[in-house]
């Protein structure tokens, strides 16, 4: 029997649409309709506990969503025929209607534990987790009972859990517990809790080496369904030489795990005995009294952050371990979703003291907009629980190496405690969480507190650490899809067979910066290649004095020949700051229109007359053809309907498309590139979008810093014309990163109406964020071209 197969005893007891899942949703929705008490305090409880810590999660749920996700199964509530009561102001039908998909759920595990405990001779230390918990007026298990009453007992004789076996146990895997989780709480009610399941294959992906060692202890302070934890007992028990008996305590009293979901720690101490099963199975089924052997599950209950006083307990006792490794996949919740009380607490008890503000101006308190908590999560819990000099390996999402977003994390410090990245797995484009997660994934391993002595030293006690940053190039390995061939995440034996991988490594975009932007080293180097495109020179004039026009002059010269005109200053990555407004009588250089132009515009032709001699004075041979007002730089190109412009002096590497501005007193006008300009001219305005996508993007800024040197004009036609600017085909990459531009210019077009000086330093969370994609999308187009599958 093969794994697969192995699983499927269990995997029928844990569907949502079986038997007993069914009635049990059935018996409780009577009861609840029937104003049974212990349900109605137990919902109470259960709910005003999730808004406490999550806030308003079910207001954002949609309630068409509710239920299991498993297409059009039906959940047992028909047999209702009525819907379920209010129970104070704040239960909603959304909240009901989880409360009693959750309970089902649970139920399963009791049962599920009680077959364990007969198949092994063992007995949980600490069956319900909400039993000694202070928070909970109501146990999740004195609900069962009440609602296990209602239950005809032969629908759970029938659901096969007295069939169960050590041998179903031994082999199955223990990560379908989560995975029943998520077909029995709806995709929207996880979605608002931050509850994403890590498969077991990435779990042992983040792991480090030190887990195996029998001494080193281990804490997912997030465990979920405890992927993590099983993956850390299967690699001790995999290292372990010893007595079944002396096995099963070094791996208890070396594994932990915390968390705020007493349905997922639950789920967690069951997927732990099922990777203790094994060793299980080895041991004598009873002593000398016959009596069970009690088997301690070390998953604690309760808030790791502290943020609420519903702190960790694990045998009733607080449960706050300092260990050598910390491991899991942080919560991907964002600031809004929490509750008032608990953004206070934030506020006051970590953010100061942890530093945890990397950005600067008025938006960078920690609380605005949507700022993602996974990195601050992780970060208090390295703070509270690794020990100084111990490894961490942890989930979150790969667009931390780009963006302003991603500047906590690639600070890689917190509070006076600093963290060298030793490694990083990158998932980006596969999904390991399914459709669920919208956001790439990659794995990234850590040191805190490297010691200074290359001697011997003791690290827990030591505090002779030094103040360095991670050592760049960061090894990276890149995880592509092998074709034909579905990407599987069960085990890492199943990611070898399903990908291949490519060895690559990490650098700052700008080394004086090292939190800001990284870039993998194999996108940079291709970002070197051939250029597409004829790069054009602004309008040079020699005669500033003369062509540069205030406002108040246009009255006096026809509107025709005086265009919006650009310098240096007005340029900003995706945008403009304003313009000049600049006389430009030709349509290119050297043209011989004098004739023309004094009979179409005859107040613009005497004004030029007027300066005459400071014209002809000018001293570039560039002006000896012509009229005597000859313009330089101007051509076909000139006028084309779009334009990539940057400013071409020092290094200021900022891209922005020009097309038309609608001036009040010209109309609509076609934006023309000045002196310091230098663009790339096309009529196509998604290619110029590409383009400019491309030129702001990361690898190219950190390829433009190798390759423009110092000088004046470090960002020059020959710098630029060697970075690979390929025509528009118009392929889905290249849409996509055209829209992205678009997206930009968008949003920056929107916080120009201030000073440029206020602009500047100013960090923009939408602009960020749209960066973000920007950045990862032009590594995967350089390095993978525009297979989408890669």
């Amino acid at each position: 029997m093969d794994g697969r197969d192995a699983r499927r005893p269990l995997q029928r007891v844990l569907a949502p649409e079986g038997s007993v899942q069914r009635a049990y949703r059935a018996a409780a929705g009577t009861l609840l309709v029937d104003g049974d008490d212990r349900l109605r305090e137990a919902l109470a409880t259960w709910s005003g506990f999730v808004r406490r810590h999550h806030g308003p999660a079910f207001a954002e749920a949609s309630p068409e969503e509710d239920g299991p996700d498993d297409g059009d199964v039906d959940t047992g509530y028909g047999d209702v025929g009525v819907d379920l009561p209010d129970v104070g102001d704040d239960t909603s039908a959304t909240a009901r209607r989880v409360f009693v998909d959750t309970l089902a759920y649970d139920f399963v595990l009791t049962r599920l534990r009680r077959s364990f405990e007969d198949a092994f001779a063992v007995t949980f230390s600490e069956s319900d987790p909400t039993a000694t918990a202070d928070l909970f007026l109501v146990s999740l298990d004195s609900v069962h009972a009440r609602v296990a009453d209602k239950l005809d007992s032969s629908t759970v004789v029938d659901a096969g859990f007295a069939a169960l076996d050590a041998d179903d146990f031994r082999r199955a895997d223990p990560t379908v517990l989560g995975d029943g989780y998520e077909r029995a709480v709806s995709h929207s009610v996880r979605l608002a809790l931050g509850q994403y399941y890590t498969p077991l294959g990435v779990a042992s992906l983040a792991l480090p080496e030190e887990v195996a060692d029998a001494e080193s202890t281990v804490l997912d302070p997030g465990c979920g369904g405890g992927a993590f934890l099983v993956a850390a007992v299967e690699a001790k028990r995999r290292a372990l030489d010893c007595s079944p008996a002396t096995a099963v305590d070094r791996i208890t009293d070396s594994v932990f795990g915390i968390d705020l979901d007493p349905v997922a720690v639950r789920c967690a101490r069951l997927a732990y005995a099922l990777a203790l099963a094994p060793i299980l199975a080895d041991l004598d089924a009873t002593d000398p009294d016959d009596a069970p052997r009690e088997l301690r599950l070390p998953v604690a209950f309760g808030d790791a952050l502290a943020l609420t006083d519903d702190v960790p307990r694990l045998d009733g006792e607080l449960f706050a371990p300092r260990v050598d490794v910390l491991v899991g996949n942080p919560p991907w919740l964002t600031w809004d979703r929490l509750a008032p009380a608990v953004k206070e607490r934030w506020r006051d008890g970590y953010v100061s003291e942890l530093d945890l503000l990397p950005a600067r101006g008025p938006d960078s308190l920690l609380g605005y907009a949507n700022d993602d908590l996974s990195v601050p999560f992780a970060w208090v819990c390295l703070d509270r629980y690794l020990r100084r000099g111990g490894r961490a390996g942890l989930v979150l999402k790969r667009d931390q190496l780009t963006g302003s977003a991603g500047r906590l994390f690639r600070r890689l410090r917190v509070g006076d405690r600093r963290l060298r990245l030793d490694a990083v797995e990158d998932l980006a484009g596969l999904s390991p969480f399914g459709t669920e997660v919208g956001a790439d994934a990659a794995v990234y391993r850590f040191t805190a507190d490297v010691a200074t002595s290359s001697a011997s030293v003791d690290v827990a006690d030591s505090t002779d650490v030094v103040d360095t940053a991670s050592r760049f190039p960061v090894p990276m390995r890149r995880w592509r899809r092998r074709e034909g061939v579905a990407p599987a995440f069960d085990s890492l034996d199943a990611m070898a067979a399903s990908l291949s991988t490519t060895e690559t490594a990490l650098c700052p975009v700008d080394s004086a910066d090292s939190a800001g932007s990284w870039v993998r080293e194999d996108a940079e180097r291709r970002a070197v290649g051939e250029c597409a495109h004829e790069i054009r020179h602004g309008v040079k004039d020699d005669a500033k004095a003369v062509f540069g026009l205030d406002r108040p002059q246009l009255s006096e010269l026809e509107p025709d020949h005086v265009y919006p005109y650009l310098k240096s200053r007005h340029i900003v990555s995706y945008g403009l700051f304003g313009y000049d407004l600049q006389l430009v009588p030709m349509r290119r250089a050297s043209e011989d229109n004098e004739a023309s132009l004094a009979a179409t515009a005859p107040r613009t032709y005497a004004y030029l007359r007027a300066h005459r001699e400071r014209l002809v004075e000018r001293s570039s041979t560039w002006f000896d053809r012509g009229p005597f007002y000859t313009l330089f730089g101007l051509g076909p190109y000139t006028w084309a309907d779009y334009k990539v412009v940057w400013c071409r002096l020092g290094f200021e590497p900022q891209f922005a498309v020009v097309s038309t501005v609608d001036d009040s007193d010209l109309g609509e006008r076609p934006v023309v590139p000045g002196d310091h300009c230098l663009f790339l001219p096309t009529d196509d305005a998604d290619e110029a979008h590409l383009l400019c996508a491309l030129l702001n993007s990361a690898p190219y800024q950190r390829c433009l810093r190798d390759v423009a040197g110092g000088g004046k004009a470090a960002l020059s036609k020959s710098v630029v014309s060697r970075l690979s600017l390929p025509a528009y085909h118009g392929t889905d990459r290249q849409r996509r990163l055209a829209r992205l531009s678009r997206r930009a210019h968008g949003v920056v077009a929107d916080h120009t109406g201030v000073p440029k000086r206020e602009y500047d330093p100013t960090e923009i969370p939408a602009l960020a964020a749209v960066q973000t994609t920007i950045d990862r999308l032009a590594e995967r187009l350089l390095v993978d071209g525009e297979n989408e599958n890669s």
